[in-house]
C-alpha cells in the first residue's frame, strides 16, 4: 500500500465534506497526478487538506459543484481522466474525512504515486502554529506539497479558511531544491487576472519566488519551485496541461 500517514481520527460532516469529489477535486487531483507522471523524479504527493468545521448534510449537497458528466460534457479541467472521474463519483456519497483520505489514496496507490496525508487535527485559526508543527514535523524531500486550504491565500483578516503568506513563507524556507510547492486559491466572484496577478506579486515577495499559476476562472494555483531548471521544466509540464483543456489558462505575473 502506498499512502502513508492518514490521521487515526476523524471526525464526520466536515465543512470542506461538501466539496469532496467535486469539479474542483476533478482539476485538482488531475493537475497533481499530471505533474508526478510528468516528473517521475519527484518521490512522492504530500497533500496537506487543512479540514475545518463541521455543517449539516442539507448545506453539503445544497453548497457542492458534483455534476461530473456536465463537466465532462463542458470540458472542465480534469474531465478527461475517466478513471478519475468515476472514482470521484464514488467519494462523493462520502462524509467521513477518513474514508475520504482513504478513498484519495486508492486511487493514487492505483497510479503507483505514492501519497501522505499528514496532520491529525482539524484546521483552526487559533491553533495554526500547532497544526504546522504537526504537519510538517517530518518535512518531505523530492515532493509535490500540495496545500488545500478552503479559500486560499490571504494576510489580514484570515480566518480558519485561509492560509496566510507567513505561514507559506515558513514552508518555502523548508523546502529542498527538488521539491514543488502548489496553492489551491479560489476566484471570488467577480475578480479576474489583477486578482490573481496581485496574489501573485504578494506571494513572490514573500518567498522570492515567481510562481507559476494555471487556472479555469474558479480555481486558481500557484505553483512553485526554488530550483531555476525544476521551474522551467515544471512551467513546461504546466503549460502542456493547460493546452489539454480549453477553459484553462496560465496567468503570466510578470
Amino acid at each position: 500500500m502506498l499512502c502513508l500517514n492518514i490521521p487515526k481520527t476523524g471526525v464526520q460532516h466536515s465543512l470542506n465534506g461538501r466539496c469532496f469529489g467535486d469539479t474542483r477535486d476533478l482539476f485538482k487531483f488531475d493537475l497533481v497526478r499530471h505533474i508526478m507522471k510528468s516528473l517521475p523524479e519527484l518521490a512522492g504527493f504530500t497533500f496537506v487538506p487543512m479540514l475545518t468545521g463541521a455543517e449539516t448534510k442539507k448545506a453539503q449537497k445544497k453548497g457542492a459543484k458534483k455534476d461530473l458528466d456536465k463537466a465532462y460534457k463542458s470540458g472542465k479541467a480534469g474531465s478527461q481522466n475517466h478513471e478519475l472521474r468515476e472514482h470521484l463519483s464514488r467519494l462523493q456519497e462520502i462524509d467521513d474525512d477518513l474514508e475520504y483520505f482513504s478513498g484519495v489514496c486508492t486511487y493514487f496507490d492505483k497510479e503507483t504515486i505514492l501519497i501522505d496525508i499528514p496532520g491529525k487535527q482539524r484546521f483552526t485559526a487559533e491553533d495554526r502554529d500547532t497544526y504546522f508543527r504537526s504537519v510538517f514535523h517530518k518535512f518531505p524531500k523530492n515532493a509535490l506539497i500540495f496545500i488545500d486550504p478552503e479559500t486560499g491565500l490571504k494576510g489580514s483578516g484570515a480566518d480558519s479558511r485561509h492560509l496566510l503568506y507567513s505561514e507559506l513563507k515558513g514552508i518555502c524556507d523548508r523546502m529542498d531544491a527538488g521539491s514543488i510547492l502548489m496553492i489551491y486559491q479560489h476566484l471570488p466572484k467577480g475578480e479576474d487576472e489583477d486578482f490573481i496577478r496581485d496574489a501573485a506579486s504578494q506571494l513572490e515577495k514573500g518567498t522570492g519566488i515567481a510562481p507559476i499559476v494555471i487556472t479555469d476562472k474558479d480555481a486558481v494555483f500557484f505553483i512553485l519551485a526554488k530550483s531555476p531548471k525544476l521551474s522551467a521544466r515544471l512551467t513546461n509540464v504546466i503549460e502542456c496541461y493547460a493546452d489539454t483543456y480549453p477553459a484553462l489558462q496560465c496567468v503570466s505575473c510578470a
